[in-house]
């Protein structure tokens, strides 16, 4: 009796933990890192010596309002961002926006070395694209334009200074390579549960060691090395130490948005918010916004407020799988779209 009752008990638990991992399921996003009545084409076009591989997603239909040229932040990213992108991808789909996204140098079928890249350089990569999609999509026209995150910040401003783009977004974008790794750093310290005045004091001892080798007057081949970088990291920050792309954002062409999240931990973004707005402030086809509560890539914060990738404990990746694009604030991105159609 007592065994036919434990069986039922289990029995019973069993049962309701199915019913309740199908209701979480049926009520996920779980469809949201899927490509479904999508128009997926491959594409690769050339730059800098490099064959660059991508995919242009089109929206169910075929007749897009407008179409993003994505442009990646920082690290190892492929043209879906190990899916990570997919969410994001299919909140523009559904606003009838086309993306075309690729893997960037080295990466994926992309041939070349993303490390050895000057921000200049990606920024000539964005126009070829550009360029591409232009001569692919032919008639009818469709508005073209830039849409990137992060270290986009520094390669949208060259590349819409040098082509007519319908429409640049910058998110959560910084305007000075130098301070924005000061304060990544701040923040780093601050989660180690350092004091202010050892925070104070390392980042004045980084600051003056990162200027000794990567600054204006360091001296060429000097040997110098970061022991905390590979080869190709160090070759990479330094080519763009020294990047301020405030000259840049000065000369934009075209209508420019650009977007910061109040709880960015990467980018001090109560800083540059000031810092976008003068640079832009000749361009009457520009603004600057400052989303209270929302993080590097507008996610909802503090839920998903991470510097990398790598910080989150399982159980937040779980639970972006099952919100999708709700984990991030769905009203500012359909803005954002709204404002690029508009264009």
């Amino acid at each position: 009796m007592m065994k036919r009752k434990l069986f039922d008990v289990l029995l019973a638990a069993f049962l309701a933990t199915l019913v309740l991992l199908v209701i979480l399921f049926l009520s996920s996003r779980i469809s949201d890192f899927e490509f479904k009545n999508i128009e997926q084409i491959p594409l690769s076009f050339k730059s800098e010596g490099n064959t660059l591989s991508g995919t242009l997603l089109l929206p169910k239909g075929g007749q897009p309002e407008a179409v993003v040229i994505l442009i990646h932040g920082d690290g190892p990213m492929d043209r879906f961002a190990n899916q990570g992108y997919n969410p994001l991808f299919n909140m523009l789909l559904t606003e009838n926006v086309a993306i075309f996204s690729w893997d960037k140098a080295g990466i994926g079928k992309s041939s070349g070395n993303w490390l050895l890249q000057s921000m200049s350089d990606r920024a000539d990569e964005a126009i070829a694209a550009k360029e591409m999609i232009t001569r692919h999509l032919k008639q009818p026209k469709y508005p073209i334009g830039f849409l990137g995150y992060s270290q986009a910040g520094w390669v949208i401003p060259i590349a819409a200074s040098h082509v007519d783009a319908d429409f640049s977004v910058i998110i959560g974008g910084a305007v000075n390579w130098r301070d924005q790794g000061q304060y990544y750093q701040k923040i780093r310290y601050q989660n180690q549960n350092k004091s202010a005045s050892e925070i104070k004091a390392l980042l004045h001892q980084e600051r003056q060691d990162n200027d000794r080798i990567f600054g204006e007057h360091s001296p060429k081949n000097s040997g110098l090395m970061r022991h905390d970088m590979s080869a190709d990291r160090f070759t990479f920050v330094g080519k763009n130490y020294l990047n301020d792309s405030m000259k840049d954002l000065t000369t934009m062409r075209g209508p420019v948005w650009v977007v910061l999240g109040s709880d960015d931990l990467n980018v001090d973004a109560r800083t540059d918010v000031d810092r976008f707005r003068t640079g832009l402030a000749g361009n009457p086809q520009a603004k600057v916004s400052l989303i209270e509560n929302v993080t590097h890539t507008l996610m909802k914060a503090p839920t998903f407020n991470y510097q990398l990738e790598q910080d989150w404990p399982w159980w937040k990746k779980v639970y972006f799988l099952y919100l999708g694009r709700d984990a991030y604030l769905v009203d500012s991105y359909r803005q954002i779209t709204q404002w690029i159609k508009e264009q």
